[in-house]
């Protein structure tokens, strides 16, 4: 009798670990005792005119991230940037965009990189640096 209250109680501890499983996965956050999921649609990705490119970054800080490093990054209406990398350090570097065409280069000797310059709608990805605007 004893062993049986035991599996008794195993399987009903067993069956309220199981109905605890059956819903939404993940973790959720809240704000304001309301849901923080974004009603918002996913913006098309697109490729910018190099005029989108300089009105989108001139003048704005953004956290990269790359492949070799990660940091922060402010672009200069001159061509030039101030970068802040996590590995690196501080220093200079220089941007270009021509038609779609964007190239970068971080600090004094590195390989210029380009590629398309594409917006996501809440991100940018420029030649090899995936690139979120920091807003204060």
């Amino acid at each position: 009798m004893k062993n049986f209250t035991h599996i008794a109680l195993l399987l009903a501890l067993c069956g309220l670990v199981a109905g605890c499983n059956t819903g939404p996965k993940g973790v959720r956050i809240s704000k304001d005792g309301s849901s923080a999921h974004s009603d918002k649609q996913g913006a098309a990705i697109r490729d910018l005119s190099s005029a989108e490119i300089g009105q989108r970054i001139i003048g704005k800080t953004f956290q990269y991230t790359r492949a070799d490093g990660n940091g922060f990054v402010t672009y200069n209406s001159d061509g030039t940037m101030d970068y802040q990398d996590d590995q690196r350090g501080e220093g200079k570097g220089r941007w270009t965009a021509s038609g779609t065409q964007y190239c970068e280069t971080f600090g004094a000797g590195a390989a210029q990189e380009c590629g398309t310059f594409r917006t996501t709608g809440d991100a940018f990805f420029a030649a090899k640096s995936r690139l979120v605007e920091m807003q204060i």
